[in-house]
């Protein structure tokens, strides 16, 4: 009876449900584990003024000023969302009706084609280079012919760790007839943003979040920088009190503090290069560029190197063996001393 229920566009889906394990490392999300319990004295300390019994700001007062002043555009241009997800949900839900057209390149972050799943939309998928890099001709014939509402860019890319030019992306924009969403996630480990784009063109959308290099995956927050007209659209479908209390209090704590996270993103930067040329030493191995928190690469009996690595403690991602993510291994950037771990396994297993 309930499955007759569902929406039509929701039935092929299937609920998110990571699998937990007992592990010495886990480098399977691009989570920053530099910065384990680094706030968290802090975080408690203000915690202890909390008025918990009052609904949180439902316009996230503080945390945007704060991010209006760093990154020197106006308040009235942020949104912050639960995590970015959210925002890429607001996006969606302000511009998409049934039947309307979103347009990505893939592999890249499921997020945008399962939102728009469910919202009744239809994605249009441009798929990335053999190398996966960007292809901008490809992307803006179709993106003409097509005429989607929202156009998504990810800059570097999830899974791949690749990066769009900055001209490619003035390309795309200047030929959209809608939005462009440039989701930069991971933008503090490349540091090349699109954000001064944002003054110029009024249809384009940059995301960020606190939750990679600024280690505050379980807090959710991310924000969108926008014009003020787009910012205002985008406005009208956020729920209220869309960010908790605790989670505007650990992103004021993260942004008041944040001048420690400079040194950790060059550490895990330098640490990104070594694990990097490690992989690349090894026989058999393709390894994709990464300007991110993460590598990726491709190796031969990559399931069983995942099942072994699990057993030895060491948990990463594996996308399965069909798809252009075909035998690869996603491994995000850890600590020395994980990724030292995570090196050693791997030359043991390759070499035997």
């Amino acid at each position: 009876m309930i499955e007759g229920l569902l929406k039509e566009s929701v039935r092929s889906l299937t609920p998110y449900k990571p699998k937990s394990y007992k592990v010495l490392a886990k480098l399977d999300a691009n989570e920053n584990n530099h910065v384990a319990l680094k706030l968290n004295d802090k975080i408690i300390e203000e915690l202890k003024n909390l008025k918990i019994n009052e609904y949180p700001d439902s316009d996230s007062t503080v945390v945007r000023g704060m991010l209006a002043e760093d990154l020197g555009v106006s308040i009235d241009q942020i949104i912050l969302g639960c995590g970015s997800d959210q925002i890429i949900t607001l996006i969606i839900n302000a511009f998409i009706d049934k039947g309307d057209k979103i347009l990505i390149h893939t592999p890249t972050f499921d997020m945008y084609r399962i939102t728009n799943q469910v919202a009744g939309g239809v994605t249009l998928e441009v798929p990335l280079g053999e190398n996966f890099e960007f292809n901008c001709a490809e992307f803006i014939r179709v993106m003409k012919e097509e005429k989607p509402k929202v156009i998504f860019l990810t800059n570097p890319n999830n899974p791949t760790g690749g990066v769009i030019p900055k001209d490619d992306i003035i390309q795309v924009i200047e030929n959209s007839t809608g939005i462009v969403a440039i989701d930069e996630a991971y933008m503090e480990f490349y540091k090349d943003s699109a954000i001064d784009l944002v003054e110029k063109y009024n249809n384009v959308v940059v995301l960020r979040t606190l939750s990679k290099a600024f280690g505050l995956a379980g807090a959710r927050v991310g924000y969108s920088i926008a014009s003020t007209e787009l910012t205002e659209a985008i406005n009208r479908v956020k729920p209220p009190y869309n960010v908790s209390s605790i989670d505007q209090l650990a992103a004021k704590v993260c942004l008041e503090n944040k001048e420690w996270s400079k040194e950790i993103i060059e550490e895990i930067i330098d640490e990104r290069e070594r694990v990097k040329d490690k992989l690349n030493k090894l026989c058999n191995i393709k390894v994709y560029n990464s300007e991110a928190n993460f590598i990726l690469f491709n190796i031969k009996n990559a399931k069983d190197i995942y099942e072994h690595l699990i057993n030895k403690g060491v948990l990463i991602r594996h996308f399965g063996e069909q798809g252009p993510l075909a035998g690869c291994l996603r491994v995000s950037i850890g600590t020395k001393e994980q990724n030292d771990l995570f090196l050693k396994l791997l030359e043991d297993y390759v070499l035997l």
